[in-house]
């Protein structure tokens, strides 16, 4: 990567660079620009447990890395969910206001930022070095970064990181490790999702350099706090051995290795700020048949999370090319390397907190994709108000919700839209949909098994109720 920066540097000759710098002038003299507004009208946005409502993406970058890709991406989500994206490659724009923390944007806050290919440290500016941090440490507000925004940040090494160094920089703290070199793009690995536990040896890890420490900790689908990350992830269609849930064979980017191991970093105290033991999420297996024979590490984590203060923070290799749209073959098989971009989105939510939550399914406040009930003192504590849920058997009604067999049938006599939620005793989803009510308007959930289900209707006034249902 830096051999890419050189040659870009060599490349632009003087009146080229003058006028590209004076381009550059122009767009941060911008600022930020909303380049996608809020829809509240998207079903995602109308969910009570949908928190991405805003996203600022930080396109400033010291390199020669394409900004296109990631800001494609954003831009598609951002329309898909509704959600407002801000775009900014301003070294001092990053400030309390523009982040929503104070001013007239408090009512419209920044739930994310995403850090995009940076190639350096782009919090120099001291104002917007102590937004970011009040945004994550005090605030508890998300933070992920891209690939390139894990190199060239200042923080002594030799080979490792040393954190505790007071010349570390904030950003370098938060990755915990750094870029150190790859193989040419695209290289072509074998990518699965970490479920390593406490005391395992990663799969396949080698010795080369202390790859085959046991895990300090629980990682990736392990931890409560980051299942919701995995579930329902398609494959890839991988061609070595198959398609394998949670593996994503033959998945082509720049991957790098870093200066040192990410795994082995555990819980830090630094300038009186906790930071949490590193969870990796997803990993690449080096076994791979296909996998370069140069620039091994022996367990090389692509993908791991860290709590700050009580903010949330993540980073994530894949993205120095156009992996949200490629499809390709491999052998006659086609390979969907878009799977990035649905793991981009799952990390964006865990940020926003969206996997945090009730997790009883027969209460008024259950969120059917919570994981865990807390992750630390930003979130309620009770976030489950109790109370029983009157049960209705075969025959009966309550509440517009009425039970005929195997069938249940909601009315739905407001004028608007509703959002319905059935689920059973355990939280599987059987009926998850916004619909449009009025006059003689009705949902049927026909054909259910025995046992006991819940029904939760959130309609246009924001009137609910909470229904047990018992099929026998």
């Amino acid at each position: 990567m830096q051999t890419e920066i050189n040659a870009w540097s060599r490349k632009a000759g003087g009146m080229a660079l003058a006028l590209g710098l004076a381009l550059m002038g122009i767009q941060e003299a911008r600022a930020q620009v909303a380049v996608v507004a809020r829809d509240p009208n998207n079903p995602y946005q109308k969910n009570k447990f949908g928190h991405v409502h805003r996203i600022f993406l930080n396109s400033k970058e010291f390199g020669s890395h394409d900004q296109s890709f990631l800001q494609g991406s954003l831009k598609r989500y951002a329309v898909k969910y509704g959600f407002q994206l801000d775009i900014s490659s301003d070294l001092a724009y990053i400030t309390e206001t523009s982040l929503g923390l104070s001013g007239a944007d408090t009512s419209n806050p920044v739930n994310v930022a995403v850090f995009n290919d940076g190639d350096g440290d782009v919090l120099q500016n001291a104002t917007s070095l102590a937004a970011m941090r009040k945004f994550v440490e005090v605030k508890g507000r998300g933070l992920y970064q891209i690939h390139a925004a894990a190199a060239y940040i200042p923080c002594p090494t030799s080979g490792v990181e040393n954190l505790t160094d007071a010349n570390c920089k904030w950003l370098a703290r938060v990755l915990v490790r750094q870029y150190l070199n790859h193989n040419p793009d695209p290289n072509y690995v074998r990518i699965y999702a970490d479920s390593v536990r406490t005391g395992e040896i990663p799969p396949h890890a080698t010795a080369a350099s202390g790859g085959n420490t046991a895990a300090g900790w629980d990682h990736g689908k392990r931890v409560p706090e980051f299942k919701s990350i995995f579930d329902s992830l398609p494959s890839n269609n991988g061609v070595v051995g198959g398609a394998e849930p949670m593996v994503w064979d033959s998945l082509g980017d720049e991957w790098y290795n870093y200066r040192g191991y990410v795994r082995t970093q555990g819980a830090q105290t630094l300038d009186g700020v906790a930071f949490g033991p590193v969870i990796a999420l997803f990993s690449e297996d080096e076994s791979a048949p296909y996998t370069a024979t140069s620039y091994r590490m022996g367990d090389r984590v692509q993908a791991w999370a860290r709590h700050v203060g009580v903010g949330l923070t993540a980073y994530n290799n894949m993205g120095h090319g156009n992996l949200y749209v490629r499809t390709r073959k491999v052998h006659g098989a086609t390979v969907n390397d878009s799977i990035v971009e649905k793991i981009n989105w799952r990390m964006i939510r865990y940020l926003a907190r969206d996997f945090v939550g009730c997790m009883t399914p027969g209460d008024a406040n259950y969120n059917p994709e919570a994981s865990v009930t807390k992750i630390n003192e930003m979130d309620n504590p009770n976030p489950c108000v109790g109370g029983t849920a009157i049960v209705i058997k075969n025959g009966g009604a309550h509440e517009g919700v009425q039970v005929t067999g195997h069938n249940i049938h909601i009315a739905l006599p407001e004028k608007g839209e509703y959002q319905i939620l059935v689920v059973d005793a355990l939280g599987k989803q059987y009926y998850n949909n916004f619909v449009i009510g009025g006059a003689n308007k009705s949902v049927d959930i026909a054909r259910l098994s025995k046992g006991q289900y819940y029904v939760h209707t959130y309609s246009p006034t924001n009137a609910r109720n909470v229904t047990g249902v018992r099929l026998d």
